[in-house]
Formats: C-alpha cells, sequence, structure tokens
C-alpha cells in the first residue's frame, strides 16, 4: 500500500449501532503507523499509539498492529480484517474484536470505517521515524505530521500539523502534553530530506540533539504544492 493517511468515519461495537464521537487520523508508512484520536466534545486526546503494522493474512486480508507506544499503557497487539471493496464507495472497512472502552474492557466485535483522506504537502516524501530510546515516533504523509513521544510516569505528548497550501505553512491541528520535546515539522522535513539521499531506511539522523532511526522512507506520487 502507498503512504495513506486515514481518516475514521465511524465505529460500531456490537450490536449497538455505529458512531463517530473523535477525530481520528491514522499514518501509515510501509511497515509502521502512528494513529491520533481526539475527542469531539472537547478537543482533548481520547487515544494515540505507534508501532509496527504487517499482513498476516491475504485472504480474508488482514493486518496485524504491534504497539510501541500508546497513551492507555496497553501494548497487546491488535488484529483485524481491512477490506476497500466491501462498502463499494472507496472506504475501507475494518472488522474484529477488540477491548471496549464503554464496557469495561470487555472484548467485543467492532467495525470502523476508515476513507484515505491524503492531501498534497510542500515535498511529495512520506517517512516515520523512530527515536532510538523507543519513545518517540515521528511521521509525515502529504499534508499532515503527526508527533507523539511516551514518558516513563505515564504521560503523553501529541502534536498534530496540517499543511495550509495558501499560506505555504504548517497549521497546528493538535497540541496536547509535553509537546515541546517535539521537534516542529519543519525542523525534522529539512533533517531527513539531506539525510535520506540513499533512500536507505534504518538510517539515523540526529534531530534537537536527539538520534532517530528512519524506520519508513517512501516517495508519494503527489507533486508538492
Amino acid at each position: 500500500m502507498p503512504p495513506q493517511v486515514l481518516k475514521r468515519i465511524s465505529v460500531r461495537w456490537f450490536p449497538d449501532p455505529a458512531y463517530e464521537d473523535t477525530d481520528t487520523i491514522a499514518l501509515n508508512v510501509g511497515g509502521y503507523f502512528l494513529d491520533l484520536r481526539v475527542e469531539n466534545s472537547d478537543a482533548s486526546l481520547q487515544w494515540c499509539r505507534a508501532g509496527e503494522r504487517k499482513v498476516v493474512n491475504e485472504k480474508p486480508f488482514s493486518y496485524q498492529w504491534t504497539r510501541i507506544i500508546d497513551s492507555s499503557g496497553v501494548l497487546d497487539p491488535d488484529k483485524a480484517t481491512w477490506d476497500w471493496e466491501e462498502l463499494g464507495n472507496g472506504d475501507a472497512l475494518e472488522a474484529g474484536i477488540a477491548h471496549c472502552p464503554s464496557r469495561d474492557g470487555a472484548l467485543t466485535p467492532y467495525e470502523e470505517v476508515w476513507r484515505d483522506v491524503t492531501h498534497p504537502g510542500p515535498t511529495s516524501y512520506s517517512w516515520i521515524l523512530q527515536s532510538v530510546d523507543g519513545t518517540t515516533f515521528l511521521g509525515s504523509v502529504g499534508g499532515t505530521f503527526l508527533g507523539m513521544k511516551s514518558y516513563q510516569d505515564g504521560g503523553f505528548a501529541v502534536r498534530r500539523n496540517e499543511w495550509d497550501p495558501d499560506k505555504r505553512a504548517w497549521d497546528t491541528r493538535f497540541d496536547g502534553g509535553k509537546v515541546a520535546a517535539i521537534p516542529k515539522v519543519d525542523d525534522v522535513a529539512e533533517s531527513i530530506l539531506t539525510a535520506m539521499e540513499n533512500r536507505r531506511v534504518d538510517t539515523s539522523i540526529t534531530i534537537a540533539d536527539v538520534e532517530y532511526v528512519v524506520r519508513s522512507f517512501e516517495k508519494t506520487s503527489d507533486s508538492p504544492s
């Protein structure tokens, strides 16, 4: 799959009807992901996580998400089927069994509907970085940037930026926690494009005195905006 920004359209915990109470996006580049969920009611952080994503079955097509950092503190892997064709409108249907927050964590069948909302940014490169100590993930796909950092005390910092083509600048869509520890997207982009001239993943780069490893790096077909 090419690099993508996906927006969740709805979630359903069976047998209840589908609904959406968050602004949820996920960035996927290669075998890594970042996932941010912000409450619609008060713009607070509901949940965020980052880690590895891999295909575990072809029929039915299924992914496994392995959480490396997670604001809930739960690091158990998730597995679900994924179908871009069943809904017939271009959206993807994810289906699986997971711990339902509103049912005291009871394992419950669920469905989520996801839509590709990838839009151009200032470059046509997408990437995900992980700090060497494992606590921080930075990712950019098109015109969307996410940064996440976990702290030993259980705290979490999250930043989301979106590219504004009219202003030719990044707007802040969400900041939560001690975001000063998350480098600004312009600084990250400049460092990674310089370092990735050889286009090799697992390259180490230093940003704001923190060493990162390039986990995913891909060129997309989108032209800069």
